[in-house]
């Protein structure tokens, strides 16, 4: 079986985005793990929604033609800054019904 250099670097790529968004998430004290019960949790961890932006992120601008290791580092850094600040602005937690 033959791998193409291509989809190597994509592969590299898009652990590359995901461990730079890791990193500087951990720096901003991202928690690692949301709260529990995580089915009912709208905490931002790391591990949600985090990574998972970080990745699609890297999809959509290798789909736009920009690709490469800095561009996936870059996305990376953007993923998670975004996560910390801007997310919960944009898409707010629900608001939850209180139990008698």
């Amino acid at each position: 079986m033959i791998i193409h250099a291509n989809v190597l670097i994509t592969i590299v790529s898009y652990v590359l985005a995901v461990v730079s968004a890791m990193i500087v998430g951990l720096i901003l004290r991202i928690p690692i793990l949301p709260e529990r019960p995580i089915r009912h949790s709208w905490t931002i961890s790391l591990i949600f929604p985090t990574t998972i932006i970080a990745l699609g992120l890297t999809a959509i601008l290798f789909k736009l033609g920009y690709e490469g290791l800095l561009v996936a580092v870059v996305v990376g850094v953007v993923s998670a800054i975004f996560a910390k600040y801007f997310l919960e602005r944009l898409l707010p937690k629900p608001q939850m019904e209180e139990s008698n």
